[in-house]
């Protein structure tokens, strides 16, 4: 194994052996904007030694190490490329000083320097979770040793510069400033930041009315607690920053989490930062939070639903300043303890604090999805608490079981321990363990002194388990009256093979079709324990024409319907009035058909006929992209069930009202369905090419064509080869930026010919200095599923570079090459070659054996559902 894998024992050995009592950084980045690859980076790290028979190394990836000085005199030391090797230090205190070169990065990962092709300015910025501190800066690179870090920037004069604390002193020279921050609260690696480059920013205060200063109760005569705050983008997109709107939901988060978790904010300052070409959605750095530009800088008319979304994000961030930064996981395994509560606390925050009410609305269609895709993966699965033995495993437990499925469990939680306990618990959680690390053991003690309850079973069933429970219900008539409703669990743990059964606290709802609308009229409150239950209260009831199990969505687990409940939904569904409860019947929709118990065909049928304008937008959209998932990879029939999705959602774009949120989301679903309808059948490909051509020109009322949908309709036109390379020229000129020059090679490389997808390959495999964006550009250019025919050739060669992949390129961009060239198209030839790789390499590293595993399994479940 590589040294700079680094693992759960030693990580455990290194923190059991020393205390880093603080750590100065001094950095230089006033060389980013030459064509520099590296940057002097010097850290001075204060060390409490505890066991001298430890050897010790601070980690400090792919830079060059100019000198180490300990206690003040230099020294001989081994680097090898990711550690740095100290000879044997006594117990008592040291310091350790590293001169070092750290190296710019273009993955997203360490510290990103990214150009802007608007005005050839260039932005700085870090991103470290879960071990990449070490590429910016040396350190020790592990959760459980928390530290007070003091950064010291040295940055071209005009820019901004951000990171943990606030900026104490700033000296100022010619064409360059020296910037000291204050020290920062003891917090993680990987949550140490910097941000730096001309951003465009605009400032403003919260101020606490139930805390001072000090973080002590607000008394009558004390001063308020009062917290800077800003947000900032690129200067070339400060036309677009809707800072109104992002300050506004901030105060009403600070607002929410204040009174929610009698804690004063811990950090000082709250910056956050939409950054370019950023890996992931956001990231909550303590008081310097980055957020992807691409996600949530709106560069265009949005729909509430993004507006929501992001508002979403933004508290789940927000959370993370308690849950995660001040008290912080010790290892990885524990991740779900962070990123569940923010999952869940971001959506009840923006449900309760902000005008978007309906999150949970959208977290039932949209994220719930990602959960279960995941967790019925039977060779991946993993219970909430993971093993995690290695950083490489870590970065693979940010999934959707991690998140998604974590928060659904904590609803359930809250729903079996009471709302009050819960938060109770939080309170003890942070008083107890504030600016350290706590573990699942911790927690649930607190949790059980907070509720009164013994909670080892409860942890035992929900957080040990793999797989999700399968909830049926079974009901009886006789006379027009329930006879008899019978509810059922059924489970298999995935990980261990055994049957098992989880105590689920829900409702059962009974709707009934009155003056053409589908109504709830009995909610019916259940506690299953055991394999089945029966409801007693509904014996005498009328018969209802539908039965929803898990009404108002408070358990973790796939529900099948009964016979008579999914017939009435295939035919009422638009008749249903509650949009939790339709988001609940689109998801159990869903899964029937990933489960092969519903065809692609007829669940399209459905959505074309159900999904009206009164649908939730959150809802609408995952729909009709689950629709063009089933009909491009779960199909039997593929061509023949796009045809059928692109002339439903062209019926429907016809009929939607002009200028409406639905005709936005439509309009997205219509240009990418009709990019998907091949080139085999001559006349179907030009009249496709017709509609898209006729969208861009403006053939819809009042529907807005914003840079996105633009380009979105350049790329499907160049995937229905009817475009020409002359015409993406003159858009591109039209508008050229870092954002449209993304498109622009998508759109460039996305033509249906054996050429372009073998140029595009041979790139992505022997292109090492490719940026994240524009790997995703090409991965999304080749792996057109309509193109399948022209993309599985490459099955073999894929299979047989996936090691030197591996092996030649960080976990990040390595992830993404692995994950977008496997032939997810594909049929049981593809099928045989990936299952013979996984037979052929056991001994693979373990992270690539699970993305390739998690492939294999989605690939198989297709091929099932197409039989």
């Amino acid at each position: 194994m590589s040294s700079s894998n680094l693992t759960r024992v030693e990580a455990s050995q290194r923190a059991q052996a020393v205390e880093v009592l603080s750590e100065l950084i001094e950095i230089d980045v006033t060389g980013a904007s030459s064509k520099d690859t590296h940057f002097p980076v010097d850290a001075t790290l204060e060390l409490a030694v505890k066991d001298a028979g430890t050897k010790l190394w601070i980690d400090f990836l792919g830079g060059q190490v100019d000198q180490v000085s300990v206690d003040g005199a230099v020294v001989d030391f081994t680097y090898d490329g990711s550690r740095i090797w100290l000879d044997q230090l006594s117990v008592g205190e040291h310091q350790v000083r590293v001169c070092a070169q750290g190296k710019f990065s273009n993955t997203g990962q360490g510290l990103h320097r990214f150009k802007d092709p608007v005005d050839g300015a260039t932005y700085l910025y870090t991103h470290f979770e879960p071990s990449d501190a070490r590429r910016a800066w040396p350190c020790m690179d592990q959760p459980d040793l928390k530290t007070v870090f003091t950064l010291v920037v040295k940055a071209p004069l005009a820019w901004t510069v951000l990171a943990n604390g606030l900026p104490v002193q700033t000296r100022e020279n010619d064409d360059y400033k020296l910037i000291r921050f204050s020290p920062t609260k003891p917090l993680s690696t990987y949550l140490s930041a910097l941000v730096a480059g001309p951003y465009h920013r605009v400032c403003d205060t919260w101020t606490s009315r139930l805390h001072d200063e000090q973080g002590a109760p607000l008394e009558a005569d004390a001063r308020p607690l009062t917290v800077p705050l800003s947000w900032a983008c690129r200067a070339s997109l400060a036309k677009h920053l809707d800072a109104d709107e992002l300050l506004q939901i901030t105060k009403q988060g600070l607002d929410y989490f204040d009174a929610t978790y009698d804690f004063a904010y811990p950090w000082g300052s709250y910056d956050c930062v939409l950054v370019p070409e950023y890996n992931i959605g956001a990231m909550e750095n303590p008081g310097c939070v980055t957020f992807s530009e691409d996600a949530y800088l709106f560069q265009g008319e949005a729909t509430a639903d993004r507006h929501a979304s992001r508002a979403n994000t933004m508290l789940h961030e927000m959370s993370h300043m308690w849950f995660g930064d001040l008290v912080t996981p010790r290892w990885w395994e524990d991740t779900w303890l962070k990123e569940s509560f923010a999952d869940h606390q971001g959506t009840e925050a923006a449900a309760l604090a902000t005008k978007y009410t309906d999150q949970w609305v959208a977290f039932a269609s949209r994220r719930k999805a990602w959960a279960y895709n995941e967790d019925q993966r039977v060779d991946t699965t993993h219970p909430i608490e993971a093993r995690v033995d290695d950083v490489e495993a870590a970065r693979q437990t940010f999934d959707g079981i991690t998140y998604a499925k974590g928060a659904s469990v904590l609803k359930q939680l809250v729903a079996y321990v009471g709302h009050e306990r819960f938060v109770q618990a939080a309170r003890i959680w942070f008083k107890r363990y504030a600016f350290s690390n706590a573990d699942l053991t911790q927690f649930l003690q607190v949790l059980s002194e907070a509720s009164g309850q013994d909670m080892s079973a409860w942890e035992a069933a929900w957080l040990r388990t793999a797989g999700p429970s399968i909830i049926t219900d079974e009901i009886e008539i006789e006379d027009g009256r329930i006879s008899r409703l019978t509810v059922s669990q059924h489970s298999v743990d995935l990980a261990t093979g055994q049957q098992i059964l989880r105590p689920h606290t829900l409702n059962v709802g009974l709707y009934y079709l009155r003056n053409g609308k589908l109504e709830r009229e009995h909610l019916l409150p259940l506690t299953l324990t055991d394999s089945s239950a029966q409801l007693d209260e509904a014996v005498g009831l009328a018969a209802p024409q539908m039965v929803l199990v898990n009404d108002e969505d408070l358990t973790y687990a796939v529900v099948r319907p009964d016979a008579l409940s999914l017939e009435t939904a295939s035919k009422h569904l638009s008749r249903l009035s509650d949009p939790l409860a339709r988001a609940l019947w689109w998801s159990m929709l869903y899964n029937l058909a990933r489960d092969g118990l519903l065809s692609a065909k007829r669940f399209i049928e459905i959505a074309l006929a159900q999904a009206d304008d009164k649908t939730e937008l959150a809802t609408l959209t995952n729909l009709f992209t689950q629709a063009q998932t089933l009909a491009l990879y779960y199909s039997a029939n593929s061509q023949a069930d796009v045809q059928l999705l692109a002339q439903g959602l062209t019926s429907r774009l016809d009929q939607a009202r002009p200028g409406s949120p639905a005709q936005t989301v439509l309009a997205k679903a219509y240009v990418s369905v009709l990019g998907q309808l091949g080139t085999s059948d001559k006349e179907v490909s030009t009249q496709g090419a017709k509609q898209l051509q006729q969208l861009f020109d403006g053939h819809f009322t009042d529907l807005e064509i914003s840079t996105e949908l633009r380009w979105r309709t350049l790329i499907s036109l160049a995937r229905l080869d009817a475009v020409s390379d002359i015409d993406l020229a003159v858009q591109l000129a039209r508008e050229n930026t870092a954002t449209t020059i993304t498109y622009h090679l998508q759109a460039a490389k996305s033509r249906p010919n054996a050429v372009a997808k073998r140029e595009v390959f041979t790139r992505l495999l022997g292109e090492d200095t490719l940026s994240n964006d524009h790997i995703d550009a090409l991965v999304g250019a080749f792996n057109v599923p309509s193109h399948r025919q022209l993309t599985l050739p490459f099955a073999p060669e894929y299979f047989a570079a996936l090691e030197q992949i591996w092996a030649s390129r960080s976990q990040e961009i390595a992830s993404r090459l692995v994950n977008g060239l496997y032939p997810h198209a594909g049929g049981e030839a593809e099928l045989a070659l990936s299952q013979a790789w996984l037979d052929e390499h056991p001994q693979a590293p373990a992270a690539l054996r699970r993305l390739v595993l998690k492939a294999h399994d989605d690939l198989a479940r297709a091929v099932r559902a197409r039989h």
